[in-house]
Formats: C-alpha cells, structure tokens, sequence
C-alpha cells in the first residue's frame, strides 16, 4: 500500500487549500524526505490528513471524530472556517482509489453531517459513500484496521526505547498497548471471573439444596383424610349461604324501589318551578308570534335611515374637496409665477411652461454637444497617456489644461534630454546593434545549459566512483562475515543436538513422575513386582537444560537466516560494483562530445574557452545590460512620438472647455436645476389634474344632493307605515314594537325548553309508576319477619365460619402441594448442582491454565509469543543496521534474577548482556529497527511502501545523528519505499534535502513549501 497524494483544506493550522504529490516532482524523485517546522506549525497534521480521509479518525484524540468533537474540542477545523476537507489517493494491487472526507457549516453556523466516499481514480467510479461504510471499505480494501495501519506505517521511536529497557511485565504492557492486543488480558480475565462464578454457583446450589425439607408418610396420609371431610361438611354450608343472600337481594329490592318514589317526589316538586318560571317566557312567545310579521317593516325603515345619514355624510366630505380643489390651483399659478420669473394666468399657464421648457433644452443639447467633445479628447489624452505611463508615472492626468500644459512641457524637455545623452554611436544602426546582441544571449543560453549538464554529469561520476569505494568495502566486509557465520553455526548445530538428547531423556524420566508418586511402601511395582522403591523418596536429578537449548535454537535460527541475508547482501554489492563501473565508463564517454559543443560555442561568442558557469552568466548579465539600454532609447524615441500628438489633442480639448462653459451659464440664468423636462411635465399634469378634479367634485355634489332627495321620500312612507300599527296595536313607540319581536334564535330556544320540560313530566310519571310495580313484586317474594340488618348479620356470621373451613381446607392442600413441589424441586436442584459441577471443572481447568484476576497470566503468555516473533523480524531488520549486535529474550534462570532483554555483542565474542548497557546511539540503532519489525509484524501480508517517522531524532548526537539518516537512505533506495521523517532538528534538514517545509504566519496559521 503506497500514499500517492494527499489534498486538505482548513485542518488545524493550516489553513486555505493544499495539495501533496509524493508520486512525482521532487518527493518521488528523493524518496526519503524530511517533514520541518517549528513546534505547532502542523507537521503532524499531514498525519492526521491521512488517518482522517481513511477512517475518520485522528491518532491525538481518542474515537471516531464527530461533530461534537469538532465543535466542543475545537478539533480538526481551522478556526473561524466555514468548511474543510481531507483526501487521500494510494495505490493498492496496481490501482489508484481516492478516499474523500468533508464537513460544512450551514447558515446557522452548526455542522452538516459530514460527507465520505472512495472513488476508483481510472473509472472516475463512486465505489463507497456514506459515514459508516467508508471507513470499513478502506480496511477492506487495504488490509489492514486504523490500529494496524498506525501502527505500520506512522513509527515512533520513543514507544520502543521504553519497550526494550522495561522489565517483563512492563514491556508486556507496552507491547499489548503497541499492537493494540488487548483482547487476550480480557480473556484471561473473563476466564477468571467464569471459574469464580461456576464455583460460587456450586456453593450456592449446594445450600440451596440443603434448605429443602419434605414431610414423613404418616404425616401425609393424614393430611389428605382430614381434607376429605372437611370438603364433605363444606357444600352443606354452601347451600345456607345462598338461600340466605337471595333473601337478603329481595329485601335490598324493595328498599331501592321506596328510595326512588322518594327521588321521584323530589324531581316532581322542581319540575313545578320550573314551569312556574318558564310561564314569562311563554308570554314573549307569544307576543313574537303575533308581532313577527312587521320585522320586515322595520329592517326597511332602520336600512334607509341609515343610508340618509351616509349620504349626507358624503356630501359634507365632497363640499370639503371642492375648497381644498381651488386652493391648489391657486397655488399651482403662484408656483408658475415664480419659475417664468413673470405673472401666470389660467389663460397662458400651459403655454408659457411649454416655451419655457424650450429654451431650456435647447441650451443643454448644445452644453452635452460640448460635454461630449471635451470627454472624447480626454479620452483620447488618457489612451495616449496609458502607453506613456506603462513602466512609470511620467504624466498624470490633470482636469485643468493649465496644469496639464506645463506638466506636458516638462515630461517633453526630459525625454529630448535622454535621447541627446544616450543616442551617441546608436542612432544609425540600432535595429541591428539589437539583433547582435539578442544573438549572443542565445549563444549564451545554450552555453549554460550544456556546461550544466557538463558538471551535473562529472559530479554523478564523482558520486559513483564514492559509492563504488563504498561498495568495495562492502564486499570485503559481507565476505569476512559470511566465513564468520558458517564456523560460529557448525559449533552451535553440535551444540543443539547434545541439547537435544539431554532434553529427551528428561522428559522421559518426566513421564514417570505419577507413577513413582503411586508407589506404596512394603507394596510391590504393578511394573516389575519389585518390593524396593528407590526413586520413590528421592528423585533422581536431571541437568534441567530446556531453556537453554530453546535459547540456543533460537539463536541458531537467527545466525542461520544472518547467513542468508549476509549472501543475499554480498551478492547485491557484487551486482551494485559492476552497475557502478559500467555507469562510471558511460557518462565518461557523454561527457566528451559535451566538451567539444562548450569549445564551439565560446568560439561563436568570440571569448576563451569557458569551463564555469559563473564566468558564463556574468558575461550574460553584461548583455544584458547592454540590450537594456538600447530598449531605453527605442523607447524615448516613440515616447517623444506620443508627446507631440498629445499636445495636439490638449489643445482641442482647452477650446472644447471653454464652449461648454459658455453654454451651462446662459441655461443656469433661465433654470437653475437639472430636470426642467420633469419639473415642467410635473406642473402640467398637476394643473390638468385641478381642473379634471374641480369638474368631478362638482358632479358628485349634485349626485348626492339628488340621492339624499329620494332616501328620505321613502323613509318618511315606511315612518308612516309603523306610526298606523302602533296606534292599531296601542304600543308608545317603533323601539317597544321592535322589542316585541324575537331573535330566532331566541324564539327557538323558547321552543326547545318547553319540548324539554314536557318530556321531563312524561319521564317522571313513567318512573314512578315502575318503581311502584317492582316494590309489589318483592313484597311477594319476602317470606320471612326479619329484619335487613338481622339477616345480613346472620349472613356474615355464616361466611365467617364457611371462609375458615375453606382456609383450613386450603391449608391443608397447601401442605400437600408444597411437599410435592419441594420434592420435585429436589429433584431439579440435585440436576442442576451435577451440571455446574461438569461447568466448574471445565473452567477450573481453563483457569489453571490462563486464568487470573488481572489478566497478567494469559497477556503474558501471549505477549512472549509476539516479543519472540517481533524480535526475529527486529535481528532481521538490525542486521542492515549494524553487524555488532542481536537482540534475545532472557532465559528463565536469567529472568528469575533481572528479566530485562539481552544482546548478543558480536564484536565481544557473542558476549550476551543487558539492553540497559547499551549507549543512546546504540539503543536508537536497536529501537529504529525494532520500530521497522513491527511495521512488518503489523502489516502482515500487506506491502507498506510508505512511512513515516514521528520523532526520536531530538536527543541524538550528530555521528549518530548521520548514521541514522544513513540507514534510512539505505533502507529506503534497497526497498523502494517513500520514507518521510518528521522533525526539527537542524542537522537533519541539511542532510535531507528534500523536505515538506511548515512555516508559521500570523494569527496562528501555517503554509506549506516543497523544496
């Protein structure tokens, strides 16, 4: 898996948009970069770019990022921005996805919900969107978890230099933390806490078990006979009962019959009231029919009363209008008078405005004439004046011709000037005096580009006649080792296999401990009948080797694979040597027809052979300066051209000035504004408006005097009309006749609560006669003198005794079933206990293998498994890094006294020793390589080509410091990886020149430059 790309936008402090090619330009071309920046500048956000686009999350913070955390944190989005984005393009099995992740703010200022696809970079194809799914098909398509790829690709050294000096149970949690394996501590605890629980389980159906109790047989039997009678003597009781509640039933009946004749009586007594009162009501009714009829009357008669007080009404409104009519259009002549600066009559109103407005346009067509004509010769100065002030501000503009002229005068005079200075030996022949020199700067150009190539080819052979001396000590060096390695491996199979047989007669007598342990005194062997037993009371001792044959197996697999990568590496140098001896002749060869184009070129330009490029480029800066000059006079020349026509153009502009004055001051003496075409337009309309509207008032007027005429005509007949009914019926007044007269509405409800009152007496009457009829027929059917109290007492006393038969009855089944589910749950209880106990020792088991309370006991074991698998991918990764050491884990006697990892020091005669002895530049050596492991051990079966380092290079010296830098170019240019280093040490930028440069601007933010 290969970063190919990556682009941002607003991510921490960087803000604005950016973009990172590491496939081509300088960052492809280098391979191992540098990332530099001062603290806070954003080094590691590119980091975060990176995990961000592919699974939404960050390695700072904890969890997938949401929109809480971007707002409540202040995380991820550059401050005061309304949107960002991080993208990422990498390469897997030959093909090229782009992974996209953005978040916006809306107009209220809250979050969107963020935004996630990959896409197929060939196809243009959406192969994934949404939140979720995204980052588990960049898992999915790069093999490797968020975990697993932080882990693989992005390596920090300060994690490693603890994990190689902690002590075992230190390193193991370092380890777990590292490779995110927690899970197995879980287990271990979770198996634990199982075994605990089936234990306890046990002890508690055990008790369980032992709380239950079952009754005898004879106790039983009596029990059930007793229950027998006591059901014989019940059903006799059940029948007493019985006859007595219905009794007690019909007694209750005739009481609720007598109750309600007296509710009856109650109701029948208020029902009178209300008829009493309703007898007004019915009185109006009355009336409301008898009068109804001469409602329409009335409505005619209050209607055209109305309308007689609307219409008089309007005629006082439009009598008002007619006034205010005449005083504008007194105002409209004053207004006239004033504007002709003369009298204005009704008469000449319109024509003497008409003239005026004349006159008035008349001058300001000749004023725009004018206007027009000064701003195309100002226009036509301007243009002019766009190419003479195209390199420097040699003439302004100025509105005022006087100031324009003198300032014209002087840029003349100092162009004439320069031309008399510097036309000297020029003025004939410039055109080709140019042409010679543009000539030779060509001449130059090609010079520089082939004398480039030149010693850009000497200094590749200069580096590779370095890298061939290298190489040759390489050879000598991988050759010495290789014969080192076969001796020191001949030694240690011998040893191995002596190990071996030791080992295998151990666990042999191993075999027989049980057996030995079985043996009885004075009883003969089941084996051999011997009656004597030796070994019974002391074990034979055995030389208990097995640690130190698995330390020195390891040591050999080690040494072995040492041997086939020292091979691998002599044979490499032995390739590399004879590629860098063909390259040396090679660029010997090119740079011979390079030399002989150099000689010929400096002939064309008539100067001795060149062989710097500095002598080169000052001899073109001197033509340069030379082809300057003669620029300057072609110059002048057509600035001087431009001048003259200038001052052409100026002096038509001055007179064009002079007429339009001229025009503005006779139209300012008969109309000062600007608009007269409005103003005389406004005042007309205005004046026919008066007239119009002085025309219609008046016509409105006699309408409403003639309408006001004919209401009141037929408002005094229909007035009449209710005069003759008041004196036919007697009522005083039209008001009292109309009070007469019910909504209806009104009337209705009237109606509604007579029905309702009628009904009530029907329901009343009904009621009473049933209640009567039932109290009959329940005095039939009482036989007895008793009272209801004397016989509910009677009842309850009889249910009193009944409700304790049936609860001695219900005690005693009680009893009998309880003994049957006790037994029954025996029974169960005795099944359960067997199946925990089955459970216990299954987990008992589990436990005494892998269990504790901490999880320590099964983390352990499976952290020295990966310790073990990631120190033999770390002595492969040394072995490039340096010949002198290899890397072992402790030995049981070793760890029983100080459990920290041990080296072997090859340059001491495989002297084994603690990691703690080692020097800083040593321990870097071992915790880089270390890093690397995991890289592999991470990424499996997944090809990493790109990594990144976070720190460790702060506190190293600088011959560490080189030697480092040395091994990440070795590494890099034999794997063909792209390795970026973050940090800000200065001797690492020097050394890697090519380099993601960060630098802080103010408020906080940050650029960035590949250099």
């Amino acid at each position: 898996m290969k970063i190919s790309k990556i682009s941002f936008k607003n991510i921490h402090s960087l803000r604005g948009e950016h973009h990172i090619d590491f496939c081509s330009g300088p960052l492809a071309e280098g391979g191992l970069f540098a990332i530099t920046g001062a603290t806070g500048s954003g080094k590691s956000t590119l980091l975060d770019v990176i995990t961000l686009a592919l699974y939404n999350r960050i390695p700072r913070m904890d969890g997938t990022i949401s929109k809480s955390v971007i707002d409540g944190e202040g995380g991820i989005m550059t401050r005061n921005a309304q949107d960002c984005y991080a993208e990422v393009e990498y390469i897997v099995n030959g093909k090229i996805y782009r992974s996209h992740w953005a978040i916006e703010r809306n107009r209220n200022n809250n979050l969107n919900d963020r935004k996630q696809e990959i896409t197929d970079v060939d196809s243009g194809e959406i192969i994934e969107s949404g939140k979720s799914a995204v980052p588990n098909k960049n898992q999915e398509l790069i093999g490797l978890s968020y975990d697993q790829f932080v882990k693989a690709m992005v390596l920090s050294q300060g994690e490693f230099s603890k994990l190689l000096k902690a002590p075992r149970d230190q390193r193991n949690k370092l380890l777990e933390d590292i490779t995110g394996a927690k899970d197995y501590r879980a287990i271990g605890i979770a198996v634990y806490k199982r075994f605990k629980n089936a234990t306890d389980a046990c002890k508690e159906q055990e008790i369980r078990l032992s709380e239950i109790e079952l009754l005898n047989e004879e106790t039983k039997q009596n029990l059930i006979a007793e229950e027998l009678t006591l059901n014989a003597s019940k059903i006799s009781q059940k029948k007493m009962l019985d006859d007595l509640k219905v009794t007690i039933e019909h007694q209750k009946g005739i009481q609720k019959s007598q109750k309600r004749l007296e509710e009856n009586t109650t109701l029948q007594n208020q029902l009178a009231k209300e008829l009493e009162h309703f007898a007004k009501e019915e009185c109006l009714l009355e009336k409301h029919a008898k009068y109804a009829v001469h409602s329409g009357l009335i409505t005619s008669y209050e209607q055209h009363q109305k309308d007689l007080h609307a219409a008089t009404e309007d005629l006082k409104k439009q009598e008002a209008q007619s006034v205010q009519i005449l005083k504008n259009k007194t105002l409209l002549l004053n207004e006239a008078t004033s504007l002709l600066q003369k009298p204005a009559t009704k008469e000449n109103y319109q024509i003497e405005l008409n003239k005026l407005r004349q006159q008035v346009l008349a001058l300001k067509n000749e004023e725009a004439l004018a206007e027009n004509e000064v701003k195309l010769h100002e226009q036509h100065i301007k243009s002019a004046l766009v190419e003479v002030n195209r390199k420097s501000n040699r003439l302004p503009f100025d509105p005022n011709p006087k100031s324009f002229f003198s300032a014209l005068a002087k840029t003349t005079e100092r162009v004439e000037n320069f031309l008399v200075e510097n036309t000297n030996g020029l003025a004939s022949d410039i055109e080709e005096k140019e042409a010679q020199v543009n000539k030779k700067l060509e001449l130059i150009t090609d010079l520089k580009l082939v004398l480039t190539q030149y010693c850009s080819e000497l200094k590749i052979k200069q580096g590779k006649e370095q890298d061939l001396t290298k190489c040759t000590e390489s050879l000598q060096k991988y050759g010495n080792d290789l014969k080192r390695l076969e001796t020191e491996l001949k030694l240690l199979e011998v040893e191995v296999e002596q190990l071996s047989k030791a080992e295998e007669r151990r666990k042999k007598h191993q075999s027989l401990e049980a057996h030995r342990d079985a043996l009885v005194e004075g009883e003969p062997c089941p084996l051999c009948g011997a009656l004597e037993h030796p070994y019974a009371l002391q074990h034979p001792i055995h030389d208990l080797q097995a640690d130190v044959l698995k330390s020195k197996i390891e040591i050999l697999t080690t040494k072995s694979a040492l041997k086939t990568a020292t091979q691998t590496n002599l044979d490499n140098e032995r390739k590399n040597s004879k590629t860098l001896n063909n390259a040396i002749l090679t660029i010997s060869e090119t740079v011979k027809p390079q030399l002989k184009t150099i000689e010929s070129l400096c002939g064309s330009l008539e100067v001795a052979t060149m062989l710097n490029v500095e002598d080169v480029v000052i001899l073109g800066e001197q033509l340069s300066k030379e082809l300057k000059i003669i620029g300057q006079v072609k110059e002048a020349n057509s600035l001087k051209t431009l001048l003259l026509n200038i001052e052409k153009t100026a002096s038509l502009w001055s007179k064009s000035l002079g007429v339009k004055t001229t025009k503005v001051s006779e139209r300012k003496k008969l109309y000062a504004g600007n608009d007269i075409e409005t103003k005389v337009q406004d005042m007309l309309t205005k004046w026919t408006a008066n007239i119009e509207n002085q025309t219609h008032i008046q016509s409105l007027i006699s309408a409403s005097t003639l309408r006001i005429k004919d209401i009141s005509a037929i408002h005094e007949t229909f007035k009449q009309q209710l005069l003759h009914i008041l004196q036919i019926e007697g009522i005083a007044t039209i008001a009292d006749l109309k009070k007469c007269i019910l909504t209806e509405k009104a009337a209705e409800a009237i109606r509604q609560k007579k029905q309702i009152l009628q009904l009530k007496q029907e329901r009343l009457n009904s009621e009473r006669e049933i209640a009567m009829k039932e109290m009959g027929e329940f005095k039939k059917l009482v036989t007895t003198t008793q009272s209801l109290p004397e016989l509910e007492i009677t009842h309850s006393q009889l249910e009193h005794e009944f409700a304790k038969l049936n609860e001695k009855i219900g005690s005693l089944k009680a009893q009998l079933e309880a003994d049957q589910k006790a037994k029954e749950k025996q029974q169960e209880f005795l099944r359960q206990l067997k199946a925990l106990k089955k459970d216990e020792a299954l987990w008992k088991t589990m436990n005494d293998l892998i269990g504790d309370a901490t999880g320590k006991k099964f983390s352990n074991f499976v952290q020295d498994l990966t310790l073990e698998q990631l120190i033999g991918y770390t002595n492969l990764r040394l072995k490039d890094l340096s010949d002198r050491y290899l890397l072992d884990i402790p030995t049981a006697e070793e760890g029983s006294k100080n459990d920290s990892l041990k080296v072997f020091d090859r340059h001491q005669g495989d002297g084994r020793r603690s990691i703690n002895t080692l020097s800083g530049g040593e321990t870097f050596m071992v915790s880089l390589a270390m890093a690397f492991a995991l890289s592999d051990l991470a990424a499996k079966n997944v090809k990493i080509e790109s990594i990144f380092i976070d720190e460790g290079f702060g506190t190293l010296d600088p011959e560490t410091l080189n030697q480092a830098i040395t091994i990440l170019e070795k590494m890099q240019n034999e794997g063909d990886k792209s390795i970026g280093v973050i940090s800000h040490v200065e001797a690492l930028k020097e050394r890697i020149t090519t380099q993601i440069r960060l630098e802080k601007t103010g408020a906080g933010y940050s650029t960035i430059e590949i250099i």
